[in-house]
Protein backbone atom coordinates (compact mmCIF):
# COMPACT_ATOMS: atom_id res chain seq x y z
CA UNK A 1 0.00 0.00 0.00
CA UNK A 2 2.82 2.39 0.89
CA UNK A 3 4.59 1.47 -2.33
CA UNK A 4 1.45 2.24 -4.33
CA UNK A 5 1.09 5.61 -2.60
CA UNK A 6 4.70 6.46 -3.36
CA UNK A 7 4.27 5.50 -7.01
CA UNK A 8 1.10 7.60 -7.25
CA UNK A 9 2.84 10.57 -5.62
CA UNK A 10 5.79 10.36 -8.00
CA UNK A 11 3.46 10.25 -10.99
CA UNK A 12 1.35 13.12 -9.63
CA UNK A 13 4.45 15.27 -9.19
CA UNK A 14 5.46 14.68 -12.82
CA UNK A 15 2.00 14.89 -14.40
CA UNK A 16 -0.37 16.34 -11.79
CA UNK A 17 -3.33 17.17 -14.05
CA UNK A 18 -3.44 13.82 -15.83
CA UNK A 19 -2.93 11.83 -12.62
CA UNK A 20 -5.57 13.76 -10.70
CA UNK A 21 -8.03 13.57 -13.60
CA UNK A 22 -7.73 9.79 -13.87
CA UNK A 23 -7.86 9.34 -10.09
CA UNK A 24 -10.80 11.66 -9.55
CA UNK A 25 -12.72 10.23 -12.48
CA UNK A 26 -12.19 6.69 -11.25
CA UNK A 27 -13.29 7.52 -7.71
CA UNK A 28 -16.33 9.34 -9.07
CA UNK A 29 -17.28 6.22 -10.99
CA UNK A 30 -16.79 4.04 -7.91
CA UNK A 31 -18.99 6.35 -5.87
CA UNK A 32 -21.78 6.24 -8.42
CA UNK A 33 -21.57 2.45 -8.72
CA UNK A 34 -21.83 2.11 -4.94
CA UNK A 35 -24.77 4.54 -4.90
CA UNK A 36 -26.57 2.56 -7.60
CA UNK A 37 -26.06 -0.65 -5.63
CA UNK A 38 -27.47 0.91 -2.46
CA UNK A 39 -30.40 2.40 -4.35
CA UNK A 40 -31.20 -1.03 -5.76
CA UNK A 41 -30.93 -2.73 -2.36
CA UNK A 42 -33.25 -0.17 -0.79
CA UNK A 43 -35.74 -0.20 -3.63
CA UNK A 44 -39.32 -0.92 -2.56
CA UNK A 45 -39.64 -3.41 -5.40
CA UNK A 46 -37.10 -6.23 -5.24
CA UNK A 47 -35.30 -6.50 -8.55
CA UNK A 48 -32.04 -7.74 -9.99
CA UNK A 49 -29.28 -5.17 -9.98
CA UNK A 50 -28.89 -3.47 -13.33
CA UNK A 51 -25.83 -1.29 -13.76
CA UNK A 52 -26.58 2.02 -15.44
CA UNK A 53 -23.14 2.35 -16.99
CA UNK A 54 -24.02 5.54 -18.87
CA UNK A 55 -24.77 7.26 -15.58
CA UNK A 56 -21.44 6.03 -14.17
CA UNK A 57 -19.59 7.28 -17.24
CA UNK A 58 -21.11 10.71 -16.68
CA UNK A 59 -19.72 10.74 -13.15
CA UNK A 60 -16.33 9.60 -14.42
CA UNK A 61 -16.34 12.38 -17.01
CA UNK A 62 -17.39 15.01 -14.50
CA UNK A 63 -14.78 13.88 -12.00
CA UNK A 64 -12.00 13.92 -14.58
CA UNK A 65 -12.95 17.39 -15.80
CA UNK A 66 -13.18 18.84 -12.30
CA UNK A 67 -9.92 17.42 -10.93
CA UNK A 68 -7.57 19.99 -12.57
CA UNK A 69 -9.99 22.77 -11.58
CA UNK A 70 -10.00 21.54 -7.97
CA UNK A 71 -6.21 21.43 -7.94
CA UNK A 72 -5.85 24.95 -9.32
CA UNK A 73 -8.44 26.19 -6.83
CA UNK A 74 -6.60 24.62 -3.91
CA UNK A 75 -3.34 26.19 -5.08
CA UNK A 76 -5.11 29.56 -5.25
CA UNK A 77 -6.31 29.14 -1.66
CA UNK A 78 -2.75 28.24 -0.64
CA UNK A 79 -1.46 31.52 -2.07
CA UNK A 80 -4.28 33.67 -0.71
CA UNK A 81 -4.30 32.17 2.78
CA UNK A 82 -0.87 30.64 3.48
CA UNK A 83 -0.63 28.46 6.55
CA UNK A 84 1.84 29.94 9.06
CA UNK A 85 4.53 27.79 10.59
CA UNK A 86 3.79 26.32 13.98
CA UNK A 87 4.61 26.72 16.81
CA UNK A 88 6.30 30.04 15.91
CA UNK A 89 3.07 31.74 14.84
CA UNK A 90 0.82 29.94 17.30
CA UNK A 91 -2.23 27.75 16.86
CA UNK A 92 -4.65 30.67 16.53
CA UNK A 93 -2.99 32.06 13.40
CA UNK A 94 -2.89 28.58 11.87
CA UNK A 95 -6.57 27.90 12.56
CA UNK A 96 -7.50 31.34 11.25
CA UNK A 97 -5.83 30.59 7.91
CA UNK A 98 -7.61 27.22 7.69
CA UNK A 99 -10.95 28.88 8.50
CA UNK A 100 -10.37 31.49 5.79
CA UNK A 101 -9.77 28.73 3.26
CA UNK A 102 -12.90 26.87 4.30
CA UNK A 103 -15.11 29.96 4.24
CA UNK A 104 -13.83 30.98 0.81
CA UNK A 105 -14.17 27.47 -0.56
CA UNK A 106 -17.69 26.98 0.74
CA UNK A 107 -18.80 30.51 -0.01
CA UNK A 108 -17.44 30.75 -3.56
CA UNK A 109 -16.60 27.38 -5.06
CA UNK A 110 -19.30 25.18 -3.52
CA UNK A 111 -22.29 27.19 -4.84
CA UNK A 112 -20.78 27.40 -8.34
CA UNK A 113 -19.65 23.77 -8.31
CA UNK A 114 -23.08 22.43 -7.40
CA UNK A 115 -24.76 24.54 -10.09
CA UNK A 116 -22.17 23.39 -12.60
CA UNK A 117 -22.76 19.78 -11.60
CA UNK A 118 -26.50 19.95 -12.27
CA UNK A 119 -26.07 21.80 -15.55
CA UNK A 120 -23.30 19.52 -16.82
CA UNK A 121 -25.19 16.34 -15.98
CA UNK A 122 -28.29 17.75 -17.64
CA UNK A 123 -26.48 18.43 -20.90
CA UNK A 124 -24.56 15.14 -20.85
CA UNK A 125 -27.96 13.46 -20.86
CA UNK A 126 -28.95 15.44 -23.93
CA UNK A 127 -31.50 17.68 -22.23
CA UNK A 128 -32.11 21.35 -22.92
CA UNK A 129 -31.75 24.52 -20.83
CA UNK A 130 -35.39 24.38 -19.70
CA UNK A 131 -34.69 21.04 -18.05
CA UNK A 132 -31.54 22.42 -16.42
CA UNK A 133 -33.47 25.38 -14.98
CA UNK A 134 -36.14 23.03 -13.63
CA UNK A 135 -33.51 20.89 -11.89
CA UNK A 136 -31.83 23.90 -10.38
CA UNK A 137 -35.17 25.27 -9.22
CA UNK A 138 -36.12 22.01 -7.51
CA UNK A 139 -32.83 20.76 -6.11
CA UNK A 140 -30.13 23.43 -5.99
CA UNK A 141 -30.89 24.90 -2.55
CA UNK A 142 -31.58 21.58 -0.78
CA UNK A 143 -28.34 20.21 -2.21
CA UNK A 144 -26.37 23.27 -1.10
CA UNK A 145 -27.86 23.01 2.39
CA UNK A 146 -26.89 19.33 2.59
CA UNK A 147 -23.41 20.27 1.41
CA UNK A 148 -23.01 22.74 4.27
CA UNK A 149 -23.96 20.07 6.79
CA UNK A 150 -20.91 17.96 5.89
CA UNK A 151 -18.29 19.59 3.70
CA UNK A 152 -17.07 22.50 5.85
CA UNK A 153 -15.77 19.99 8.41
CA UNK A 154 -14.29 17.80 5.67
CA UNK A 155 -12.54 20.73 4.06
CA UNK A 156 -11.21 21.94 7.41
CA UNK A 157 -9.35 18.63 7.69
CA UNK A 158 -8.38 18.77 4.03
CA UNK A 159 -6.94 22.28 4.17
CA UNK A 160 -5.41 21.98 7.62
CA UNK A 161 -3.77 18.54 7.49
CA UNK A 162 -3.75 16.98 4.02
CA UNK A 163 -0.84 17.92 1.70
CA UNK A 164 -1.92 19.82 -1.44
CA UNK A 165 -1.22 16.98 -3.90
CA UNK A 166 -3.55 14.66 -1.95
CA UNK A 167 -6.45 17.07 -1.46
CA UNK A 168 -8.35 16.21 -4.63
CA UNK A 169 -8.20 12.43 -3.98
CA UNK A 170 -9.12 13.02 -0.33
CA UNK A 171 -12.24 14.95 -1.34
CA UNK A 172 -13.12 12.27 -3.89
CA UNK A 173 -12.81 9.46 -1.35
CA UNK A 174 -15.11 11.32 1.05
CA UNK A 175 -17.50 11.88 -1.86
CA UNK A 176 -17.86 8.11 -2.31
CA UNK A 177 -19.35 7.76 1.15
CA UNK A 178 -21.24 11.06 0.89
CA UNK A 179 -23.04 9.96 -2.28
CA UNK A 180 -23.75 6.56 -0.78
CA UNK A 181 -25.23 8.13 2.36
CA UNK A 182 -27.46 10.50 0.40
CA UNK A 183 -28.70 7.61 -1.72
CA UNK A 184 -29.41 5.42 1.32
CA UNK A 185 -31.10 8.18 3.33
CA UNK A 186 -33.33 9.19 0.47
CA UNK A 187 -34.39 5.58 -0.11
CA UNK A 188 -35.38 5.26 3.58
CA UNK A 189 -37.67 8.25 3.59
CA UNK A 190 -38.24 11.17 1.28
CA UNK A 191 -38.47 13.39 4.35
CA UNK A 192 -35.02 12.48 5.67
CA UNK A 193 -32.88 13.95 2.92
CA UNK A 194 -34.59 15.35 -0.13
CA UNK A 195 -31.40 15.34 -2.19
CA UNK A 196 -31.07 11.93 -3.88
CA UNK A 197 -27.83 11.29 -5.72
CA UNK A 198 -29.98 10.43 -8.74
CA UNK A 199 -31.28 14.00 -8.74
CA UNK A 200 -28.95 15.32 -11.45
CA UNK A 201 -30.04 12.43 -13.67
CA UNK A 202 -33.75 12.79 -13.11
CA UNK A 203 -35.56 14.02 -16.18
CA UNK A 204 -37.71 16.87 -14.88
CA UNK A 205 -40.44 18.24 -17.08
CA UNK A 206 -40.52 22.06 -16.79
CA UNK A 207 -43.74 23.77 -15.92
CA UNK A 208 -45.63 25.12 -18.91
CA UNK A 209 -44.66 28.73 -18.12
CA UNK A 210 -40.98 27.78 -17.85
CA UNK A 211 -41.05 25.92 -21.13
CA UNK A 212 -42.62 28.90 -22.87
CA UNK A 213 -40.06 31.29 -21.33
CA UNK A 214 -37.18 29.17 -22.63
CA UNK A 215 -38.43 29.60 -26.19
CA UNK A 216 -38.65 33.37 -26.01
Amino acid sequence: MIGLLRAWTALAEKQPFMTLAVTNGTLGGVGDLLAQFIENRNSKTAKRFHWNYKRTLRFVTWGAICAPVFHKWYLFLNRQFPLPMMPESGKRAYLTAVAQRVVTDQGVYAPMGIAGFFIAMNYMEGNDWASAKARLSNYYWPTLAANYAVWPAVQAVNFGIVPTIYRVPFSSIVSIFWNAYISWANAQSATVVDVPVETPHTRITPRRSEAMDSKV
